[in-house]
């Protein structure tokens, strides 16, 4: 059983990664990055580069993630990606989030199977040898009537490892899952299939363990944004503690302080990470709305230390599924 990290845009970068990787990534197999976007220019935005850089990821088994919707700019990143050293690349057909679907790229691409299934042909024609291709997708754009020829397409290719999340773009992290679809994609699949999708505790994994027995990998995201230790939790480890948790918080505060422009963006992340991370404490919404209103870096820390001062912090298992992988 293998556990892998999603890539979750404007929170796991390489200071998050590092951090996560030095408390908990024991049980990680893979670290996903925040997808670079190339374009017609073939250049990287200098946060991509710095993201990816294998010098700012000294011990994290890291898999760059590309999105884009032509084949060109896909190999000319991948090309880049391999010479840094990198073996293994994936492709984003999962993202949901409307600026990125209306241009056509992540779940987009679902739309149009004709276009994805020649865009995948350019790119396995052109990729280096030696370099593993590996898609992470979602099961149809609007609804999943055409999911079992979305998986006819990625049978036809040499992809390493497809991951699968059971939802729609439409669905953006909304509802559930659909099993069966991805019962479908596990049966048939020619490929591994990876299961991505609100595993948020012990329980939810061992959910999804016990109906697809035939499933050996899983990529976790938000769930293990909420808590960090979860990977561990399902290994069979301790539980999530509050102060442990607290050191984590004040290693990631102060790896982005070194690394993010100014305290405003710096609290502006941290924020989000709280977003998440909240869902660990009892009764916390005016400890958290503490938070959300510090303005500088003062009354942010004074805030954090009053959750954790004041907040009860249950056992593991209770983080909610209603986190927006």
């Amino acid at each position: 059983m293998k556990l892998y990290f999603a890539p979750l845009e404007g929170i796991t970068g390489f200071a998050y990664r590092n951090v996560h990787r030095r408390f908990f990534g024991n049980e990680i197999d893979k670290y996903f990055s925040p997808f670079a976007a190339p374009n017609y220019t073939h250049h990287f935005k200098n946060r991509e580069r710095e993201d990816i850089d294998p010098a700012n990821n000294p011990d994290v088994p890291l898999v760059p993630q590309i999105l884009t919707n032509r084949a060109e700019d896909f190999l000319w990143a991948a090309e880049e990606m391999y010479r840094m050293g990198y073996r293994e690349i994936n492709l984003n057909l999962g993202c949901p989030m409307p600026t990125v679907v209306k241009k056509g790229r992540g779940s987009g691409q679902l739309g149009d199977l004709d276009a994805l299934d020649r865009f995948l042909e350019e790119v396995c024609r052109g990729l280096e040898k030696g370099l593993r291709f590996t898609v992470k997708t979602r099961i149809g754009l609007e609804s999943a009537d055409s999911a079992a020829k979305l998986l006819e397409i990625y049978n036809r290719y040499p992809i390493a490892e497809l991951t699968v999340h059971p939802r729609t773009q439409r669905d953006l992290y909304g509802g559930t899952p659909d099993l069966e679809t991805f019962s479908m994609f596990l049966e048939k699949s020619v490929h591994p299939v990876v299961y991505n999708g609100d595993i948020f505790s012990v329980s939810d994994y061992e959910r999804i363990c016990a109906r697809f027995p035939g499933c050996s990998a899983f990529m976790l995201g938000r769930g293990l944004i909420a808590n960090p230790a979860l990977a561990r939790e399902l290994c069979c480890g301790a539980p999530l503690q509050k102060e442990e948790l607290r050191q984590f918080h004040d290693a990631v505060y102060k790896e982005l302080k070194e690394t993010l422009p100014g305290q405003a963006v710096l609290i502006g992340k941290m924020k989000e990470l709280w977003f998440y991370m909240g869902r660990n404490f009892a009764d916390a919404d005016r400890f958290l709305k503490e938070i959300r209103k510090a303005k500088n870096e003062i009354q942010y820390r004074s805030a954090v230390r009053v959750l954790f001062a004041n907040c009860p912090f249950p056992a593991s298992g209770h983080t909610e599924a209603n986190v927006g992988e």
